[in-house]
C-alpha cells in the first residue's frame, strides 16, 4: 500500500482524489483527424459506393427509357393596323429587353395553364376515367374534362405538367416546348399538339375579348341606321308636304355648312345669294354636337373596353386610334398605362415562378405559399390599377355626356329660334343637316367595325412554328455512364457523411493518445489484435492459445516483452513484487493479457505465480489447461493448505497458477477475509513475481478489497470497446480508494490503423511480417 499524502497517478500534482477531473480531448480535433476519418471508416465508405453504385446499375438494367421531344415556336413582332385596341397579342415592334422578356414569361405561362393541358390531353385520348375492376391493367374508358371527377382531373394535369417542360431560349423571341414520355413518337405528337392548342387558343381568345365591344358597337349602329332612315323619311316628308325641293332651292351644300338660298331677292332668280345667320348658328351647332356625339362614343367605347376588365384589352389602349383617346385621362393622367403594364409584367414573371416551383419541388413545398402570396399582391394591386383606368374613363365619358348634353341643349334652343321663322326652307335645311350628320356618323362607326373584325382575325399569325417536334432516336434517361458516374460520387458523399456520423457518435477508445490524454496516467503497452493461427500445429503446443509460444516473433509476442520492460522500469526505486491486473468491464481480454505476460516474465528465468482472483468467472485454469476444482478459493476457506493448490505450467517451469478453485456463492466475503491477505504474503516470499488477475471494477467491488494489498494495479482496456465515460469511471474509482495505478495497457489493437499510420509513417504490424 502507498502513503496516503503520496500523489496518486492519473491526478494533476496538487488535487485531491475527491475532485479529480479529466481533459476531453473531443474539445480539440485537429484538421488532420478530420481528414484520416474517411479511411478509418473506410468499410462504411466502401459500402455505401458499393451500395449506390448497385442502385445505379439497378436503375440503368430497370428503369423503363423516357424520350423528350421539343418544339419550338417564335413570337413575331405584331403588325400595326388602324383598331389594334382589340388585338390580344401586345405590339413586340419596337420593345426594349425587360418588354420583350416580360411578354415572353407571359406567353409560357399561358401555354402551362390548365386549359391548355386539359385541351391536349382531350385531343391526344389521355383523358380517362378509372376502370372500376382495380386489378385489370387495362385502362378506363375515354371521358372529357367535363365528365371528370375533379381530383381525377387535378392529378391528370398536374402529372402532365410534371411531363411537360416550356422555357425561353436565351437572347431569342423563340419558346421550346419540351415533352417527355416512354414512347418517342407520342412525345413529338404531344408537343406539337401543345402547339396547336396555343395558337387555337390565342385565336378564341382574340375572338372572345372582342366580342362583347364588337357587339354594342352593332346596337350602337343598328340606333343609327334607323335614326338615319327617320331623318330621311322626315326630309322627303317635308318637301313633299311643303312642295319644295332641296335641288330646286339651292340647300344641296347645307349639310356642309353653307346657310345662302341663291336667288333670293333677285329678278328672275339672278340675284346673289343671302346669308341667314340662324341657319349659320344652326349649322355650326349641328357640326360641335355631331363631334360631341363622336366624341362621346369614343369615351363610351373607351370605358366599355375598361369595363370588360381584360388586361389584355386594357393594355392595346395603348395603340388604339379611338377618337378622344388622345385627350383621355386614361393615357394622360397616373403615368398613363405604365403602371398598369409593368404590373402585368411582375404578375407574368411571379405566375412562371409558380410554375417552375411546383414543378421542382411539388404542390406542398412551403415556398409555394410565399410565392402564392406573392402573386395575391400583386394581382390585388393589378386589379386596384384597372379600377382607377375604369374609373378615369368613366370620368371621361361622363364629361363627354354633359357637353354632347350642353351643346345638344344649345341646338334644340337654336331650332326653336329657327322654327319660329315662317320660312320652310329654313325647317327643311335643318331636316337635310340633321340627315346628313347621322349619315357621316353611321359611316364612320361601320369602318371602324370592319378594321377591328379583320384585325382580330389576323392577330394569331404573329406566332410561327419554328420548328416541329420529330420523335428521338436516344433516350433522355437512363444514360448509363451518367448514371454510374453519379452513383460514385453520390455514394462517396454519402458513405463519408455516414463516416463521420458515425464517427461523431463513437464514444470508445482506440488508442494511447486518447487514453493518456483523458486518464492522464502512461499507457505501459498496447497488445495487437491476437489472430488466430491457421497453420496446424502439432506436439506440446497443438492447444496452446498463447502466441508468446506459439509465435514467439509475432508483433503480440513482442508487445507482451515492450510490456514487461516498461513494468520493469516502472518499479525502479520500488520493488514490484505483487501486481494486481483488472478492467474496467468484462471481456476486454484481462485473463488473456495475465497469462502472456506470466509467460514473458517467466522467460526471463523469474519465477512466476498467476493467482486467479475472479471468482465468478474464472479463466486462467482453461488457459493452463488445468482442473479448477482446488484453488483459491479452498485456500480462503482452508480446506487445502498453499502447495496442495498450485499448478505448474506444462510448457513454462518457472509459471505457476493458483487457480480460482470452486465456485462460491460468498466470493466477495472469502476475499474480505483476513486470508487473502495471508495468500498474498505467502506468494510474495515464495515467488519473485505474483500477477492477480481481478475481476472487472465496474461491475463488483473485488478488485478494490484484492487491490489494497498489492504493490500496484495494472488497468487494462480494450480498443474500439471501452469507452470514454467507463475509462473515467475505472480510473476515479481506483483513485478514490487509494489504489495506486502503475498505468494501462490497451488490448486488441489494430496497429494498422490510421491512428497509428499517421504516427509511425507505415504498418507497424507489418514490420514483424504480418505476424
Amino acid at each position: 500500500m502507498i502513503d496516503e499524502n503520496e500523489t496518486q497517478p492519473g491526478l494533476p500534482r496538487g488535487q485531491s482524489t475527491e475532485s479529480s477531473r479529466f481533459f476531453n480531448p473531443e474539445d480539440q480535433v485537429s484538421l488532420r483527424e478530420l481528414a484520416l476519418v474517411p479511411w478509418k471508416r473506410r468499410g462504411v465508405v466502401g459500402g455505401c459506393i458499393a451500395f449506390c453504385l448497385v442502385i445505379g446499375i439497378f436503375i440503368c438494367v430497370f428503369m423503363h427509357p423516357r424520350y423528350r421531344a421539343t418544339a419550338t415556336i417564335e413570337l413575331n413582332e405584331e403588325k400595326s393596323s388602324g383598331a389594334d385596341m382589340l388585338s390580344n397579342l401586345a405590339s413586340l415592334a419596337g420593345e426594349g429587353p425587360d418588354e420583350l422578356k416580360t411578354k415572353i414569361e407571359t406567353e409560357i405561362a399561358v401555354i402551362q395553364d390548365d386549359s391548355i393541358a386539359l385541351a391536349v390531353m382531350n385531343k391526344m385520348g389521355m383523358l380517362r376515367l378509372e376502370n372500376p375492376d382495380r386489378f385489370s391493367k387495362e385502362e378506363g374508358p375515354l371521358a372529357t374534362p367535363e365528365s371528370l371527377p375533379a381530383k381525377q382531373r387535378e392529378a391528370l394535369v398536374s402529372n402532365f405538367r410534371g411531363h411537360l417542360q416550356v422555357k425561353e431560349v436565351e437572347s431569342s423571341r423563340l419558346i421550346a416546348i419540351t415533352y417527355t414520355d416512354r414512347d418517342p413518337v407520342r412525345a413529338a405528337k404531344i408537343a406539337n399538339q401543345v402547339v396547336a392548342e396555343y395558337k387555337s387558343y390565342l385565336l378564341s381568345s382574340n375572338f372572345s375579348s372582342s366580342k362583347e365591344v364588337s357587339q354594342w358597337l352593332s346596337s350602337q349602329l343598328g340606333d343609327l341606321s334607323e335614326q338615319v332612315a327617320k331623318s330621311q323619311q322626315a326630309v322627303a316628308e317635308f318637301e313633299r308636304s311643303h312642295n319644295l325641293s332641296a335641288a330646286m332651292l339651292g340647300l344641296a351644300t347645307l349639310g356642309s355648312g353653307s346657310s345662302s338660298i341663291p336667288g333670293v331677292g333677285g329678278a328672275g332668280g339672278g340675284g346673289s345669294s343671302v346669308r341667314i345667320p340662324e341657319l349659320d348658328r344652326l349649322a355650326t351647332l349641328n357640326d360641335e354636337v355631331t363631334q360631341a356625339e363622336a366624341l362621346r362614343l369614343g369615351h363610351e367605347a373607351i370605358y366599355r373596353l375598361t369595363a370588360t376588365e381584360n388586361p389584355d384589352l386594357i393594355s392595346s389602349l395603348g395603340s388604339s386610334s379611338l377618337p378622344g383617346l388622345s385627350n383621355s385621362t386614361v393615357m394622360s393622367q397616373g403615368n398613363g398605362l405604365e403602371v398598369f403594364n409593368a404590373l402585368r409584367g411582375q404578375e407574368a414573371a411571379a405566375r412562371v415562378a409558380y410554375a417552375s416551383a411546383e414543378t421542382k419541388y411539388g404542390p406542398k413545398n412551403p415556398h409555394l405559399t410565399d410565392l402564392a402570396n406573392q402573386l395575391k399582391s400583386i394581382h390585388d394591386q393589378l386589379q386596384s390599377e384597372m379600377v382607377k383606368i375604369k374609373q378615369r374613363a368613366k370620368n371621361d365619358l361622363v364629361l363627354a355626356q354633359q357637353n354632347e348634353q350642353a351643346l345638344r341643349s344649345a341646338f334644340e334652343a337654336q331650332k326653336l329660334v329657327t322654327s319660329k321663322m315662317n320660312d320652310d326652307i329654313v325647317q327643311l335645311g335643318v331636316l337635310m343637316a340633321q340627315a346628313r350628320s347621322s349619315r357621316d356618323l353611321y359611316d364612320i362607326l361601320y369602318a371602324k367595325l370592319q378594321e377591328a373584325n379583320i384585325d382580330a382575325g389576323n392577330s394569331a399569325t404573329n406566332v410561327t412554328v419554328a420548328d416541329p417536334a420529330r420523335p428521338p432516336g436516344n433516350p433522355w434517361v437512363p444514360q448509363p455512364f451518367l448514371f454510374i458516374v453519379l452513383s460514385l460520387f453520390g455514394g462517396l458523399l454519402l458513405g463519408m457523411g455516414l463516416a463521420y456520423l458515425i464517427e461523431s457518435q463513437d464514444d470508445t477508445l482506440t488508442d494511447s493518445f486518447q487514453v493518456e490524454t483523458m486518464s492522464n496516467l502512461p499507457v505501459l503497452g498496447m497488445i495487437p489484435f491476437n489472430r488466430v493461427e491457421t497453420k496446424p500445429r502439432e506436439g506440446p503446443l497443438a492447444a496452446e492459445s498463447s502466441a508468446f509460444l506459439v509465435s514467439p516473433e509475432s508483433a503480440t509476442a513482442e508487445s507482451f516483452r515492450s510490456l514487461r520492460s516498461g513494468l520493469t522500469l516502472s518499479g525502479v526505486g520500488r520493488k514490484l513484487r505483487v501486481i494486481s491486473i483488472t478492467s474496467a468491464l468484462p471481456g476486454e481480454g484481462k485473463s488473456f493479457t495475465v497469462y502472456n505476460l506470466g509467460l514473458a516474465f517467466a522467460a526471463t528465468g523469474l519465477k512466476v505465480l498467476i493467482i486467479d482472483a475472479d471468482l465468478r468467472r474464472p479463466r486462467q485454469h482453461a488457459l493452463f489447461r488445468v482442473a479448477r476444482e482446488e484453488g483459491l478459493t479452498d485456500l480462503l476457506a482452508g480446506l487445502k493448505s498453499f502447495d496442495e493448490v498450485l499448478a505448474v505450467h506444462p510448457l513454462e517451469p518457472n509459471l505457476w497458477l493458483l487457480s480460482a478453485g470452486r465456485q462460491s456463492p460468498l466470493a466477495s466475503e472469502l476475499l474480505e477475509s483476513d486470508e487473502i491477505e495471508k495468500v498474498i504474503k505467502a506468494a510474495r516470499e515464495r515467488f519473485d513475481l505474483v500477477l492477480i488477475d481481478n475481476p472487472p471494477v465496474l461491475p463488483v467491488a473485488d478488485a478494490i478489497i484484492v487491490g489494497i494489498h498489492c504493490d500496484g494495479t495494472i488497468g487494462l482496456l480494450r480498443a474500439g470497446r471501452t469507452s470514454r465515460k467507463a475509462l473515467r469511471r475505472f480510473v476515479q474509482t481506483l483513485a478514490r480508494n487509494r489504489i495506486h495505478i502503475l498505468g494501462l495497457v490497451i488490448e486488441a489493437v489494430d496497429m494498422s490503423a490510421t491512428e497509428y499510420r499517421s504516427v509511425y509513417g507505415y504498418n507497424v504490424q507489418s514490420y514483424y511480417g504480418g505476424k
